[in-house]
């Protein structure tokens, strides 16, 4: 269950960056148009959005390794629960073998 939802977070991340990447593309055709015009202060604006706009897709990429970080940290665990009840499971075992 808990899975699922990384996956998820996970997806909509990558809906997110996908989106920001064809924004950036329209801002710097957008930047190469104002600039082919003669328009500095319009491509001197569009290029700040185009900064801000990396910033952000930096910051996606930021949280999608936290949330695949927490998805292996949550499956080594369940696979230290299991491992853990095998133990218990073999000593029991193997204390009844002892006993007869």
């Amino acid at each position: 269950k808990q899975q699922r939802e990384l996956r998820r977070t996970q997806r909509g991340l990558e809906r997110d960056r996908t989106s920001l990447e064809r924004e950036e593309k329209k801002l710097e055709m957008e930047i190469k148009k104002a600039a082919k015009q003669g328009n500095k202060q319009a491509a001197t604006v569009l290029a700040k959005q185009l900064v801000m706009l990396r910033k952000q897709k930096t910051r996606s990429y930021a949280a999608s390794s936290q949330v695949q970080a927490v998805g292996i940290q949550a499956k080594t665990m369940q696979s230290t629960v299991k491992m853990a009840g095998a133990m218990e499971r073999t000593s029991k075992t193997m204390g009844a073998v002892n006993k007869q």
